[in-house]
Parts: structure tokens; sequence; C-alpha cells
């Protein structure tokens, strides 16, 4: 193989699924929203039937946008559920028809950032014993034993976490947006950034026909995410919740580079596998299919040059030093990318 020129760099992602995700569900709860309830409560199957198939370990969460009630608690009971849950859609629909006697007040992102901050410090002495047990294992078996021995509830370490809020109004917590965001960003730990999503299920932005106020707060937070964005007008959520289960279930849209690249010179490329459907890769700028011929369905030839800008590309941003893919140009599953560059101040 010829040797890179010079401050060339060449580094590669496999995109993989998480195989934990804890979900909190904020759900709002003022005298609006039963209908919206009903609605998430009845298309329940449609988010879940990804996570199923792809046989995740989850815990579903949900708490209320009422701040003021019961700050920091979750709702249901069970209020945790997971694969192992008896009629988990029944349980689901419990515990999201949460009532509509909730504060008028509807501060989804607070109401969220204290369930979090209470599971960090209710788990806590969980984490630590899991830490120490695991700091001697040499091996899987041995770590899943330590995960049997010390189980941390919610907020699991290795977990992805994924947020969704369900809302016809505006967020009114009290924090910039920005504070919030960080705060969801290292509740899983520094460095775990990439392993947060945020989603919504909210009125239209600018507007919509159905008495819903725009909610800019939480499509801007979905957007910094890298999360999905719904209705609450629609008539039926499947297709929204089919959108959020497909980010749910953890593909990574941020990479972090090993080295500050000269943004100029960034060439990326996402290489799937050839038995990949049309579908999976519509998104792309362009797809070459040529070194398929002869080869497995497996072998990873079919190459896709991903967008770059926009609502369905990739961005550099400096600030984290990584590549955000967003929309759906985030390489889908059993995808390897390719990210080539050269080095700030190469010459």
């Amino acid at each position: 193989m010829p040797a890179l020129p010079p401050g060339l760099h060449v580094e590669t992602y496999a995109q993989r699924s998480a195989s934990k995700v804890d979900v909190l569900w904020v759900v709002d709860n003022s005298g609006s929203m039963a209908p919206r309830q009903e609605n998430l409560a009845r298309n329940f199957e449609a988010f879940i039937t990804l996570f199923r198939q792809g046989r995740l370990d989850f815990r579903l969460a949900v708490t209320t946008t009422d701040i003021f009630a019961r700050p920091g608690e979750l709702v249901g009971a069970p209020a945790l559920l997971t694969p192992d849950t008896p009629d988990l859609a029944e349980a689901f629909a419990r515990n999201v028809r949460v009532g509509t006697s909730g504060s008028a007040y509807e501060a989804g992102l607070e109401a969220a950032r204290l369930v979090l901050e209470r599971q960090a410090e209710e788990g806590a002495p969980q984490r630590e014993a899991l830490a120490a047990c695991e700091a001697g294992c040499e091996t899987e078996r041995c770590r899943e034993d330590c995960a049997g021995r010390h189980p941390v509830a919610f907020l699991r370490p290795g977990a992805f976490l994924y947020l969704v809020f369900v809302t016809d109004e505006e967020d009114r917590s009290p924090q910039e947006l920005r504070a919030y965001w960080r705060a969801f960003e290292q509740a899983q730990g520094i460095g775990n950034d990439g392993t947060v999503v945020a989603s919504a299920i909210i009125g239209d932005v600018p507007a919509n026909d159905c008495g819903a106020t725009p909610s800019q707060r939480y499509q801007e937070l979905a957007r910094l995410t890298g999360g999905e964005v719904g209705s609450i007008c629609d008539a039926e959520f499947a297709d929204t919740l089919r959108a959020l289960a497909t980010s749910a279930v953890g593909l990574r849209r941020t990479f972090v580079l090993a080295h500050a690249p000269d943004p100029e010179t960034l060439s990326v490329r996402v290489n799937y596998p050839c038995g990949v459907t049309a579908e999976a890769v519509e998104a792309c700028a362009a797809v070459d299919r040529a070194a398929c011929e002869g080869q497995p369905v497996e072998a990873l030839e079919v190459v896709c040059t991903p967008r770059q800008g926009g609502a369905e590309g990739w961005r550099y941003e400096p600030e984290r030093g990584a590549l955000f893919f967003a929309g759906r140009s985030v390489p889908g599953l059993g995808a390897r990318l390719e990210v080539r560059y050269f080095e700030e101040g190469t010459p």
C-alpha cells in the first residue's frame, strides 16, 4: 500500500446500533392533551417494532411537563418498562395517559433535566459498584455478571439516552436552551455526547392548523442533537414514531475526528454492503455499485457520496472537532464511514 502524503489522515468508523437504549418520554399533561396522549398510546407498536427486531435491551420511562407537582419523578406502575414487561403496549399506554390536570406552565426541558439529575443521584452507588466490579474483568461474561449483580435502573452505563418530548405548547423552562443541551449531552458522562439524542412531537413551526403552539425550543434541541421532529397535529403518530424509533436505536450521527482538519480538504464517503436496498441509500448525492459485480451481498463495496450541508447532509462542527450527519444522511446500520483530510496547518 502506498504511503499517504504528509499530513493526510484517513479515519474509518463502523456504524452499529446500540445494544442498550434508555428512553425518557416527557408528555404534556395540561388540559388540551387528552387526544394527543390517546394518539401516542394507540400507535406505540410503530415505535417499538424496530426495538424488537434489533433485540435491543431497552428501558422506557415517562414523566410530565409539570415541574411543580412531582418534580423529577417518573409516572406509571411499573415506571420502567423493559423487554420483559408483560403486556408492554398496554403498560406503555397506561403510563403515557398522564391526564390533563397538570400545570399550564409546561416546562418539558426542565422536567427532563430534573428526572436525569434524580436518576443519576439514585443510581450513583450502583454505578460505582459496577465500575469497581468491571475493573477486575477480562472477559465479556465477567462484565455481564457484574451488570447482573449491580443493576442500574436508568441512565445505564453504555446505554444510549433518547429523549422524546410530546406537547402542543412551547417550552417554558427557566434556563437558556443551550444550557439544557449541555446538560443532556453530559448526562451519560463527559465524552458521551454522541450517544444522547432528543426528538419531539410538537406544534408545527412556524404555524399549524390544529391549535397547537409552535415549539421553536424543542425543534432547535432536536436539530442540535440529531433527533427527529414530528407534528402533534397528525391524525396518527405512526409514521412519526417509526422515524423516532430509527434514531432511537442508536445509529451515530456525530463522529469525532482524531485531529483538527483543514475543513476545505474534508472528503467523506460511506460504504454499504452490496445487498443494501435502494431506499437505504436514496439520500446520497451519488451511489456507485460498480465494485459489487461478483461480490457477496455483505461486501462493503457500494460507495455512497453523502450530501454536504443542509437538512439532509453532513457538516463539520469545529467546536466539537466532529462531523455531524443531519436528517437521512446518517450512515445506516452496517455501513462504514471513511473520512480523509489534511491536518490543519499542513503546508
